[in-house]
C-alpha cells in the first residue's frame, strides 16, 4: 500500500476537517458547560450552610420566577461566583439593548439576553441530535437485522412500515403526529425523528444482512442452530458497523437542521435556534437575535457537514475504494 493511501483513511489529514472538528468541540463545549457560560443562579457559594455548586442544575426551581434584585438579596452574605452572563436563556430583561458587559450580545424585542440564547441553543441542538441518532441508530440495527435472519412474515411485519415511513418527508410526519397528539411538541418532534432515522438504518442493515444470510459462513451458522440475536453479533454488526456509523455521523448535522428548521415552523423548542430564527424575523422581532442564531446554525451544521464527509471517507470501504482510484495527480 502506498503513502497515498494510508493518508485516504486518516482522520483529520486535511485542514478543513480539522477546522470542521474545532468547530464541533466549540459546539459540544458550549453544549456540556451552558450554566458556566450564561445561568440566572451562582456557579458556586460559600455561606453559613457550606459550599454550594452548580446551584443552576442542582436548584433550578429555587431561582425560578426571582428578579436579579431578588437573587442578590438572597445572597447578600454569601461569598459568590457567578457565571459569565447572569441571565438564562429565559429570563426577560429590558428589550433591545445594546451589547455590554452584562449582556455581550444584548438583548433581543422581548429582552431575554441573545448570548445566552445562543449557548443554550447548542445543548438543545447537539443533545437532542445525539439521543434522537444514539436510539435511532439501535433500534434501526436491532429491527433490520432482525428481519433479515428470522424473514419470512416478520421480515414482512419489518419491512413495510420502514417502506410506509421512508415514502413521507420527516416533516410530514411531525405534521401528521402534532395532530393527534396537540400539546407534546418536543416529544412529537422526538418520535418523528427518531421513526425517520430508525427506518433509514433498518433498512440499510436489513439490505446488507440479505446479502449475508446467502453467504457460506452464515448459512453454516443457522445450520447449526445459531439464533438470530447471535448472527447479528457475529456476523451481521461487523460487516454494517462502518456504513452505519457513516450514517450516522451524516445524520447529525442532517437533524441539527431539521430541530431548527422545525422549531421555526412551530414546533414548541423554546431554546432552540430555529425560536430564536423565528422571533426574529416575526413583525416587531429583533433582527440582530434572528442573524445571530442563524449564523451559530450556518457555521455549526457547516462544519458538522465537513466533519461528516470525514468520517464516512475514514469508515465507508466504498469511499475508500474511491479515493484508491482517484488518479494520483488528482486533488
Amino acid at each position: 500500500m502506498t503513502s497515498r493511501s494510508h493518508g485516504t483513511t486518516r482522520f483529520g489529514a486535511t485542514r478543513r476537517a480539522r477546522t470542521a472538528a474545532l468547530v464541533f468541540a466549540l459546539l459540544a463545549s458550549c453544549a456540556i458547560f451552558a450554566e458556566l457560560l450564561a445561568a440566572d443562579a451562582p456557579l458556586v457559594v460559600v455561606g453559613r450552610s457550606g459550599v454550594e455548586v452548580m446551584l443552576a442544575i442542582r436548584q433550578r426551581a429555587r431561582y425560578a420566577g426571582l428578579t436579579r434584585e431578588a437573587i442578590d438579596e438572597l445572597h447578600a452574605a454569601d461569598q459568590v461566583l457567578w457565571p459569565l452572563v447572569r441571565s438564562g436563556p429565559e429570563r426577560v430583561t429590558t428589550p433591545r439593548l445594546a451589547a455590554s458587559l452584562e449582556h455581550p450580545l444584548g438583548t433581543d424585542s422581548d429582552g431575554r439576553d441573545v448570548f445566552a440564547g445562543l449557548v443554550h441553543g447548542a445543548r438543545s441542538a447537539l443533545v437532542r441530535s445525539l439521543v434522537l441518532l444514539v436510539v435511532s441508530v439501535a433500534l434501526g440495527v436491532l429491527l433490520g437485522g432482525f428481519a433479515a435472519t428470522v424473514g419470512g412474515l416478520w421480515d414482512e411485519v419489518v419491512a413495510r412500515p420502514i417502506e410506509v415511513i421512508q415514502a413521507f418527508p420527516t416533516v410530514v410526519v411531525v405534521a401528521i403526529l402534532s395532530a393527534t397528539m396537540p400539546g407534546h411538541s418536543a416529544w412529537v418532534l422526538g418520535l418523528a425523528l427518531t421513526a425517520a432515522r430508525t427506518a433509514e438504518v433498518a433498512r440499510v442493515v436489513r439490505t446488507d444482512a440479505l446479502r449475508l444470510m446467502t453467504m457460506d459462513h452464515v448459512v453454516a451458522a443457522r445450520a447449526l442452530g445459531a439464533t438470530w440475536w447471535r448472527i447479528i453479533q457475529r456476523h451481521v454488526w461487523p460487516d454494517v458497523a462502518g456504513p452505519v456509523a457513516a450514517m450516522a455521523a451524516t445524520a447529525v448535522p442532517a437533524l441539527i437542521v431539521l430541530e431548527a428548521s422545525l422549531a421555526f415552523l412551530g414546533v414548541d423548542l423554546p431554546t432552540s435556534w430555529g425560536t430564536m430564527i423565528a422571533k426574529g424575523f416575526a413583525p416587531g422581532g429583533s433582527s440582530w437575535a434572528a442573524a445571530a442564531a442563524l449564523t451559530a446554525l450556518v457555521v455549526t451544521a457547516s462544519g458538522a457537514w465537513v466533519l461528516a464527509a470525514e468520517v464516512e471517507r475514514v469508515l465507508n470501504p466504498r469511499s475508500q475504494r474511491r479515493a484508491a482510484r482517484q488518479p494520483r495527480g488528482a486533488s
